[in-house]
């Protein structure tokens, strides 16, 4: 999503106050912040129209239009109160133990207008008419005359349930030097730390009913040529806004349980001397992520098994998937999202740093990293995407799941940013005083204050996601929406790496659609539930199972520095990037998905590949960095 920041304030008020005594240094302080941050997000009147591939653009076949209309501008304030007390106590000339204890209340935002909305899914009852509004349905206790929707519950102004009062965050730490003579130190610690949420669930609410509304037409299945007529009709206009949709609730909720999230940090390790000037530190690191933020697609269709219909239907088409839905009234999947604070992580390391302080005209620092992070929702943007081209959105604290949106374990895997080999290195060298230099002024205006200086970088690559957007249409409706494939007969992780076809970066014929024919199980039924039309499952290929092109890069700097007195200086330096013009390609393609739309073919009884029709899923079609780049610098000093 992308929105315009019209003002954004943080006042902020912190007082410290330090006492030391005897062996204690105690410190103890208090930090206010008051936010206020005001958003209008542009309004998509023009609308989006996309089509599955060229030919269909020339034929006029709409896969899928979007229209959108309603109020954008906010006005949201939110404060954090956070006192804390700290103690360094030295027990002993070799240990040391620090100890803290933090308070964090950070309070949920409201807007001054009462401009919030959402689902509740604990009041929800059955909307009384296909097309009307469902119960369940609240808007902040705070909205203005003009903005209240009597069909919508009034509720507190910040409109969440829980205030998190309970946000104590102590940490403890400590230094042991176990021997007189030799430079070895000991270092642990272990810290709990709440996340202020960056108010992304509140922004990503503008897009809620009352104040907005979207709408969109599916036509994947069937495939229509309605390019003459592709938007809905039912969006109110500017002026009628707050407005109660005239089709199914859709946009982005959140949950009104939602909670602080807060990280457990933990690390041990030692430093000890190697050289004189040179330290060698190893350190394991680690951290457990708890309440994270993601979006869940809340409203996701059930199976009816013989005897045991859902909301009065007996079978599992995905033309009925909106009929069998719990909440009726509230668009299916990714059509209704609510973020929510339910994501897990977990992240280790083994850290190896050797660093060298400047000494006889040398420094330099050598970096390794072996780590692996996992969790089941990594937030949105600044990672590889599913379509070959990296996404540099910007990072936020929520993103949406793939698959089975009810199935906490469903994503779990390596996170979109894991990396499991990390090196760098950084040194700069200065050029040291030449005997001849000493006796001539030309000489040490040529040979003195040369410096060199570089950063040499190298990982391993990026989790590949295998998805396919034409996945799970029992549980999501004709149009899919978001799955992964299977394994095709035969096919294993190890078949995904290997007998890869020329031009591709991974085996494209390893995976297959999670095809469903009239008459057979649904497998993620475990065989209670059968299919009344063909259709798709969810797919039994794991979240990122595969991984990336590795990374690698230079980059050097030299350059000569004239002193002219002891306050000026001239100085000129060539800074060299991606020094060995290093090709670093981006993640392949990995959206079944981009098989149809890029002239392959897939079966429609058995869902794999046709023998050379892959299309474009799995080839790299981007880079990742950019060629050799030379900037020639002149600056004057003083």
């Amino acid at each position: 999503m992308q929105y315009s920041e019209t003002d954004i304030l943080t006042p902020t008020f912190a007082d410290t106050i330090s006492v030391n005594r005897g062996s204690h240094s105690i410190r103890t302080g208090f930090e206010f912040r008051y936010y206020l941050f005001g958003i209008n997000l542009p309004v998509q009147t023009r609308g989006v129209v996309a089509f599955q591939n060229f030919p269909d653009f020339l034929q006029g076949i709409t896969q899928q239009s979007v229209l959108a209309n309603g109020i954008t501008d906010r006005a949201f304030r939110a404060a954090d109160y956070n006192p804390f007390v700290q103690d360094d106590w030295k027990i002993s000339r070799r240990l040391t133990l620090n100890v803290g204890l933090r308070y964090e209340l950070d309070l949920p935002a409201y807007d001054t207008r009462g401009r919030i909305a959402t689902f509740d899914v604990s009041l929800y009852t059955p909307p009384a008419t296909s097309m009307g509004p469902p119960g369940g349905l609240v808007q902040a206790g705070n909205v203005a005359g003009s903005y209240d929707v009597p069909q919508f519950a009034n509720v507190g102004r910040r409109v969440l349930k829980s205030f998190d009062w309970n946000n104590l965050a102590p940490r403890v730490g400590l230094a042991f030097a176990p021997f007189d003579k030799r430079a070895f130190v000991v270092r642990a610690g272990y810290g709990i730390y709440y996340s202020r949420a960056a108010l992304a669930y509140v922004v990503n609410n503008i897009v809620h009913p009352p104040f907005y509304y979207t709408n969109s037409v599916n036509n994947a299945i069937p495939r229509l040529a309605n390019f003459a007529a592709p938007f809905p009709t039912n969006i109110p206009t500017q002026n009628q806004f707050p407005a109660l949709p005239g089709a199914l609730v859709s946009g982005i909720g959140f949950d009104r349980n939602i909670r602080t999230p807060y990280i457990q940090q933990f690390n041990s390790g030692f430093q000890f001397a190697v050289f004189h000037n040179t330290m060698l530190e190893i350190t394991y690191v680690g951290s457990r992520g708890i309440n994270l933020f993601r979006q869940v697609g809340i409203n996701q269709a059930r199976l009816a098994v013989a005897g045991n219909p859902i909301n009065g239907v007996t079978t599992n088409t995905p033309v009925n998937a909106q009929a069998r839905a719990t909440f009726q009234g509230v668009s299916l999947g990714s059509g209704y999202l609510q973020d929510q604070s339910t994501a897990q992580s977990t992240y280790h390391s083994l850290q190896f740093n050797l660093t060298r302080r400047f000494s006889r005209g040398l420094q330099f620092q050598v970096s390794y990293t072996l780590s692996r992070s996992i969790d089941n929702a990594s937030g949105g943007g600044g990672g590889a995407g599913t379509n070959g081209l990296t996404d540099t959105g910007l990072n936020l604290d929520t993103g949406a799941i793939i698959g089975d949106q009810l199935d906490n374990r469903a994503n779990r895997g390596p996170s979109n940013f894991d990396r499991r080999h990390r090196f760098d290195s950084s040194f700069l060298w200065e050029s040291p005083k030449s005997w001849f230099a000493k006796r001539s002024k030309g000489a040490r205006v040529l040979f003195s204050g040369w410096q060199m200086a570089g950063i040499v970088s190298a990982m391993s690559g990026l989790p590949i996601d295998v998805i396919d957007s034409m996945a799970g249409s029992f549980y999501l409706g004709t149009a899919g929406g978001g799955g992964r494939p299977n394994f095709a007969p035969g096919a294993t992780l190890q078949t995904a790496t290997s007998n890869i076809p020329t031009g591709y970066y991974f085996n494209p014929f390893a995976f297959a659609r999670p095809q469903v024919l009239n008459g057979q199980f649904i497998p993620s039924s475990n065989r209670t539930a059968t299919a009344n039309a063909d259709g798709t499952d969810f797919g039994n290929v794991s979240r990122n199972i595969l991984r990336g092109p590795r990374q690698f890069n230079i980059d050097l700097s030299i350059g000569k520095r004239f002193t002219l007195s002891e306050a000026k200086a001239f100085a000129f330096h060539v800074d060299v990037f991606n020094l060995l013009n290093n090709v670093n390609f981006a993640n392949p393609i990995s959206n079944l998905n981009a098989v149809n739309q890029s002239g392959g073919s897939i079966s429609n009884t058995n869902g794999q590949i046709l023998p050379n029709s892959a299309g474009d899923f799995g080839k790299i079609i981007s880079t990742s960095n950019n060629p050799r780049i030379v900037q020639l610098v002149f600056k004057f000093n003083f």
